[in-house]
């Protein structure tokens, strides 16, 4: 079996409403759908989500590397190859979430090829996942009726709360949310780098009282100090996301004592270095997460089945119904949150098949 051609194929779904965060507002899903195609008729799906204001790519950008860099590298290549392929690609620098898309891509197929869900392939057994839900950086009493409806609906117990808009109503929102959930409810935050060091230690001390398990990327990557010293004056873990793109950034983060824990998102690092992530965090003693790159039902199918396939990931709540705000899907068969958790598929790869007439509809031309 050979690689034949790898689509690039850009689309936009809209979201019922703005996504606000310190680093940036979002209207719309900006995507890419990748596919690698093969001489037996076998396809592989990925899916990058564009982050421009936090990676510097962007749907032209992930469509150009993909199209001029990744596809010349691999045509002719055994798809099953895996670790080979990563290799081809590794001399790639930034490109982070292309090269990832394109690994579950292939990890996909290698599970259409054998008939096999992608977390068995990758060693695992068929484990149900708690779902976090992220919710919107709105005033205090709409973050807590959020929260109040995803338990209702759905069961979910596990909430990530963005803050960076201001001392005051950062723990208003926490205060809100805390009383809407419960105190038996999992309860993080994440700032996107919206504060200096000093602003989170006095913001996370005043949040103390409300029972916090982690702060995700509390102040800038580059106050090494900061973050230091950060780390050592408050009783809470920090997770890394966006200061932590590759398996060499992780690595000091967690070294350097700045992390604890660190945010895996498959369409950042495909299924090869988060896999690598994974052990590198279980041989340190930190915490291994399953974040959101706002992934449609696509990427969270691939994320779903990856956490599934490691105890120390499936152990922990993961963010894997971002999907909630698009105003549609591709996939055929949609994921559905129940009783809080979601169920990695037992179909060959990670378990979606595209609606055709959809992706025809979403997709754009322009690129």
């Amino acid at each position: 079996m050979k690689i034949t051609s790898i689509e690039a194929i850009p689309f936009i779904i809209p979201y019922r409403h703005p996504i606000v965060a310190a680093s940036g507002i979002l209207d719309s899903a900006e995507h890419v759908l990748v596919r690698v195609h093969t001489d037996e008729g076998l396809v592989g799906i990925g899916e990058a989500a564009s982050r421009s204001f936090v990676y510097g790519e962007s749907q032209a950008s992930i469509v150009a590397a993909i199209r001029q860099w990744l596809e010349p590298a691999l045509l002719g290549a055994d798809p099953m190859a895996v670790e080979d392929l990563y290799e081809r690609t590794s001399w790639l620098v930034a490109n982070n979430t292309a090269r990832g898309a394109l690994d579950v891509a292939l990890h996909d197929l290698r599970g259409k090829v054998t008939g096999m869900p992608s977390w068995l392939l990758l060693g695992g057994v068929k484990r149900p996942l708690r779902v976090t839900r992220i919710l919107t950086m709105g005033e205090a009493e709409e973050a807590a009726d959020e929260a109040r409806q995803a338990v209702a609906k759905s069961g979910i117990s596990a909430f990530k709360v963005k803050v960076g808009t201001g001392l005051r109503s950062d723990v208003a929102r926490i205060a809100a949310v805390r009383e809407a959930v419960g105190e038996e409810a999992t309860i993080y935050v994440d700032a996107n780098h919206g504060w200096r060091a000093e602003e989170a230690i006095l913001a996370l001390t005043a949040m103390a009282e409300y029972g916090l398990d982690l702060v995700e990327e509390p102040c800038p990557a580059s106050d090494t100090i900061g973050r230091q010293r950060l780390a050592q004056h408050v009783p809470i873990s920090v997770m890394a996301d966006e200061s932590a793109p590759t398996l060499a950034d992780a690595a000091r983060e967690l070294i350097s004592g700045s992390s604890r824990a660190l945010s895996i998102k498959t369409t950042r690092t495909g299924f090869t270095e988060s896999a690598r992530l994974v052990s590198l965090a279980g041989a340190l003693g930190a915490r291994t997460l399953l974040g959101s790159q706002a992934d449609s039902m696509v990427g969270t199918a691939a994320l779903l089945a990856f956490g599934s396939a490691f105890p120390r990931v499936a152990s922990e709540p993961g963010e894997l119904d971002y999907f909630n705000v698009f105003t549609d899907h591709l996939v055929t068969n949609e994921l559905v949150v129940q009783n809080g958790v979601l169920v990695p598929s037992e179909l060959p790869g990670i378990g979606v098949d595209i609606d055709e007439d959809k992706l025809c509809h979403y997709r754009i031309d322009n690129q």
